[in-house]
């Protein structure tokens, strides 16, 4: 699976959130503050008068409109400027009250500031070898999610909904301390550059974030790996369901054949395809249960696979 450079990221937020709450911080990304920045503060309620708004940015329709009010009405202003000037004045002051309305942060804002930490913005948090990797690994979910057997529940070996994201979120956060550590790598050795006696020191370093880099890479192997088995159930499921339709087809041919060509020839070889069909149907029935069975070795949380 290759990687496209304009590919946009979804955020990772953590499985354990409950589902209402990660929908929302999902389908409201731009609310989202990196994990690797502060914790956003409160947002303080105010009032906001829409009115007033209004006469700041048409300047010149306000003109008008005071313009053509006072031309119009100008001789009934001096003969009752006492009581038309209050009443003016009361009608703004009602248009004033009326628009205004109290802003307060938005729900998805608020869960964002709650759950600071639980959530990864790629875009932000990780670097580009890391978004190269997490884009593979949702590639590979997202494949798995798209394919008919699972949506049809023909692979239920493995729950989908709980496991995946859960693969997800611990690839994420892995390659978040990743990032973290090679850019204070980098940092490091450009601080020491030319320092002796630190080369075995950095050396470690290094070999320490390829491990970890590589120990990563294999988990997403893991996902492409069961994404390609279910895709092969998938054309199995396809080929299966053909399968039974030529079986349940079956007897029309056989008693055609049988008015056709009466012979004893004939019936065996159309029961030497009737054979041939359910040694097919099987060997796909096969394929479908070896793909729920790829979803049982995916690593678990401590890196081994499932039991």
């Amino acid at each position: 699976m290759s990687s496209s450079p304009h590919e946009r990221l979804r955020p990772v937020v953590d499985p354990d959130l409950p589902a209402g709450e990660r929908a929302v911080l999902l389908s409201h990304a731009h609310a989202l503050t990196p994990a690797g920045s502060p914790a956003p503060p409160p947002v303080p309620a105010r009032w906001e008068f829409p009115f007033l708004q209004w006469v700041r940015e048409h300047p010149v329709a306000t003109l008008v409109v005071a313009v053509a009010g006072t031309l119009v009405g100008m001789r009934l202003l001096l003969r009752l400027f006492v009581f038309v000037l209050p009443l003016l004045l009361l009608a703004a002051l009602i248009a004033l009250v009326v628009t205004a309305r109290r802003v307060t942060e938005s729900p998805a804002q608020a869960l964002a500031r709650r759950h600071h930490g639980r959530y990864i913005v790629a875009e932000a948090d990780l670097d580009e070898p890391a978004r190269h990797l997490l884009a593979r690994a949702q590639r590979a979910v997202d494949a798995v999610d798209a394919a008919d057997v699972v949506a049809s529940g023909h692979i239920d070996a493995i729950d989908n909904a709980v496991v995946l994201p859960r693969q997800v979120w611990e690839i994420a956060t892995t390659l978040r301390r990743v990032t973290e550590l090679r850019a204070r790598a980098a940092e490091a050795e450009a601080d020491l550059s030319g320092a002796q006696g630190l080369e075995d020191l950095l050396a470690e370093r290094a070999a320490a974030l390829e491990a970890a880099e590589a120990s990563v890479t294999a988990r997403i192997g893991a996902l492409e790996g069961y994404a390609a088995r279910v895709a092969e159930a998938d054309e199995s499921h396809r080929r299966l369901r053909a399968v039974e339709r030529l079986l349940a087809e079956q007897e029309d041919y056989l008693d055609l054949m049988a008015a056709t060509v009466a012979d004893d020839y004939a019936a065996d070889h159309i029961g030497e395809l009737g054979e041939r069909a359910r040694t097919a149907q099987e060997r796909l029935r096969r394929a479908l249960a070896e793909a729920a069975e790829a979803g049982l070795r995916l690593p678990g949380e401590s890196g081994e696979g499932r039991r």
